[in-house]
């Protein structure tokens, strides 16, 4: 099983499944131009690994799914399924968080939402990301470890997944969604690890399902 396939897999049994085989989306670097040049001003200031596009035609969403050449090169040559290191972390979240996009905006269309171009609409899919890519992560080194990770491996992962690169984005806009986004998903972490381990799918699911103005006023809640 690749590794895309494995991922979106997981997450599925995390959440429920979705009508969308992401690996038939898997677009190259001729076809991401197009899209960029479609896209217009928006996409010139993100980040350059992996993108994911969303577009909604009448009672269809489609999805394409663009990694960089650094980004799969790395990851097949330090396949992350046998180790996480400091050469293969950067772009296993990368392609993760692709992955979590595309499953969460099908979830979501799934759902009833068709405002895919709003604000609130991005912030909601990057703070689940967050989690999911974290989520994925933790699976991956309990594998590795055999077994419950160690506490020096879990705050490993937190550092690289939860770091200031959202700080180095060129315009205040996206500099303010992901650093709100990070803050957001970090603290329903914190909370999810008070929950005990036979409740957590209930509450992820629960938590994903919320808007994003509700994902916000949950955290608040709670912290």
């Amino acid at each position: 099983m690749t590794l895309l396939r494995e991922i979106q897999l997981l997450l599925e049994r995390t959440y429920a499944p979705v009508p969308i085989n992401l690996e038939a989306c898997v677009i190259g670097e001729s076809r991401c131009a197009a899209l960029n040049r479609l896209a217009g001003e928006s996409t010139r200031h993100l980040a350059s690994g992996g993108r994911t596009f969303l577009r909604q035609a009448g009672d269809s969403l489609y999805v394409a799914i663009f990694y960089s050449r650094p980004v799969i090169e790395e990851l097949e040559n330090n396949d992350p399924r046998h180790a996480l290191n400091e050469r293969n972390i950067s772009a296993l979240i990368t392609f993760i968080e692709e992955i979590a996009h595309g499953v969460q905006a099908a979830l979501l269309f799934q759902e009833g939402e068709r405002v895919i171009d709003d604000e609130n609409y991005a912030c909601n899919l990057e703070t689940q990301a967050r989690i999911d890519t974290y989520l994925v992560l933790s699976k991956f080194a309990q594998v590795i470890c055999g077994g419950r990770i160690p506490r020096r491996v879990g705050c490993w992962l937190r550092r690289q997944l939860f770091d200031d690169s959202y700080r180095r984005f060129s315009t205040l806009h996206l500099r303010r969604r992901y650093g709100k986004t990070q803050k957001c998903a970090l603290a329903f972490l914190r909370y999810l690890r008070r929950v005990p381990l036979s409740n957590r799918p209930r509450v992820l699911r629960k938590f994903r399902s919320l808007s994003w103005a509700d994902k916000l006023q949950f955290v608040q809640i709670y912290f």
